[in-house]
């Protein structure tokens, strides 16, 4: 049976945050480019359009501009292939994914008296904002181990705490040690128990460890696997009235439901003859979950008959988010050794606030031919944080964030052009880069159609996207850095029906 247990440890955000946070930051900050197929396929750019569920998540007021009270369902097919740089040495890993990405209704009421109010309307939207679906492999090799990681944990803990008595067992022992001294110490156990390290004199007092490994000619081997999954779902609840036939607003209160697993399996090899071990694999896993609030508030300005002009605020997304971890060591010394405690790691619940986001709009519209939208998003990511004042380790990593990421603009365009009862469609995403001293920006590019059926429709969108990033191997010791770029294709398809 599992074990659970949960432990206030601060050390934690510090260990196997350090490695991560930037990058949680900014995936739990950023999101996909999802929704309707004609959204998509427009490359997101409806803030001045509206009249689509997908344009609710760039504007409020979009919700006026519906002209009947309308049903919509969203699908979609993703392909990601993603290629991992380390050390030289790439390797290219495909992913293949299908889901529900959006679903609508929206109920529009035209007053029928006279009223500067022309019309009013009530939406509900579900919308994945962000799909963390995903997989990749590196392999390299690398003249640093990761004993180093365990050597950085374990030191300056007595040996005492990393041996098994004999009225207990690896669990309990590992359960203690985080119930009571910390994670940083449960990886010094990993460590000994899995003979990667050793203590410098036997003795219960001991607190330096030495490393039981040394590379062989080539340096050793590493072999890094990631799989992930999860997403952020976001609910929305829109009210949205359009005032004397030529200004629509409306608001957004929106629930956010965020899950994201992630596994590590790491191997070593390559030892030198003068080592204790042949081989070691360190696999763990990391659960998150949590839930999170927002609103934003929009408008949309009629000029005339061809220029439309928008503009929404976006809050932050306050978040509550719970960590859960399980991990386990094996190695290789002539014989299997195989060290899994079978233990969830429950850590307390956390803060986090996503940055806001300030949005204008123009389109232009040619008659019933078509028109072409654009948009601009103004995100600065410095102000993400962890909302823990009493916690500083968390307030640490606020320091971090300062220190490593700045604003980044987001710029969509999109065009449609119409004959009879058909449409095509382009877009493009130009989004910058938000850490200072590493290339993430990413780009898309997207086409589509759609056919109306007067009482319905149906549209299909195609979008090509690109996405740099890195991933580091460990929080401390083995620090190094994988290169990662990675290419999604997805296809979406769309039914709407007009009530």
């Amino acid at each position: 049976m599992k074990h659970y247990f949960k432990a206030i440890l601060l050390l934690f955000f510090v260990t196997s945050m350090n490695g991560q946070s930037l990058q949680d930051i900014l995936r739990y900050s950023t999101s996909d480019l999802n929704g309707t197929a004609r959204y998509t396929a427009m490359g997101g750019a409806f803030g001045a359009l509206g009249g689509d569920f997908g344009a609710l998540d760039n504007n409020p007021a979009a919700g006026s501009v519906f002209e009947h009270t309308q049903f919509s369902i969203t699908t979609s097919s993703i392909r990601n292939q993603t290629n991992a740089t380390y050390f030289g040495s790439s390797y290219e890993t495909k992913y293949s994914d299908s889901e529900f990405d959006q679903v609508g209704f929206a109920l529009v009421l035209k007053n029928t008296v006279e009223s500067p109010w022309s019309k009013i309307s009530f939406a509900f939207n579900y919308q994945k904002t962000a799909n963390f679906n995903d997989a990749f492999e590196a392999d390299g090799y690398n003249s640093t181990g990761v004993d180093q990681y365990f050597l950085n944990n374990a030191q300056g803990y007595e040996l005492s705490n990393f041996q098994i008595r004999s009225d207990e067992n690896e669990s309990a022992l590992y359960s203690y040690l985080g119930e009571n001294v910390g994670f940083d110490a449960q990886q010094g156990f990993l460590g000994y128990q899995s003979f990667i390290i050793d203590a410098v004199v036997d003795e219960s007092t001991n607190r330096a460890y030495i490393s039981n490994v040394s590379p062989g000619t080539e340096g050793y081997i590493h072999e890094y696997v990631t799989q992930r999954s999860g997403g952020i779902k976001k609910y929305t609840l829109n009210f949205s009235g359009e005032y004397l036939n030529k200004y629509n607003v409306g608001i957004n209160i929106n629930s956010h439901k965020l899950e994201y697993r992630q596994v590590n399996d790491f191997y070593e090899g390559n030892y030198a003859d003068s080592s204790t071990l042949n081989a070691f694999r360190f696999k763990n896993e990391l659960l998150s979950f949590g839930e999170g609030v927002s609103f934003q508030v929009g408008a949309i300005a009629k000029l005339n008959k061809q220029i439309r002009f928008g503009l929404s605020y976006e809050s932050p997304t306050w978040f509550s988010i719970t960590e859960e971890t399980i991990e386990f060591a094996a190695s290789n010394d002539g014989s299997n050794i195989t060290i899994e405690p079978d233990v969830i790691n429950t850590y307390p619940e956390y803060r986090f606030k996503t940055p806001s986001k300030y949005s204008g709009s123009f389109a232009y519209i040619f008659g019933q031919k078509g028109l072409i939208s654009v948009d601009y998003t103004q995100v600065n990511y410095v102000k993400a944080q962890f909302n823990e004042p009493n916690d500083d380790s968390l307030n640490e990593q606020n320091d971090v964030i300062i220190q490593n990421v700045n604003a980044a603009g987001i710029l969509r365009v999109g065009g449609e052009y119409r004959f009879g009862n058909y449409s095509i469609r382009a877009g493009y995403i130009n989004q910058g880069a938000s850490l200072k001293n590493f290339d993430n920006s990413s780009s898309s590019k997207s086409i589509g159609g759609g056919i109306n059926f007067g009482g319905s429709s149906l549209d299909l969108s195609i979008v090509s996207s690109e996405f740099n990033g890195q991933q580091q191997l460990f929080s401390t010791g083995l620090t190094d850095n994988i290169d990662l770029k990675k290419e999604r294709f997805t296809v979406g398809l769309t039914y709407t029906l007009k009530l």
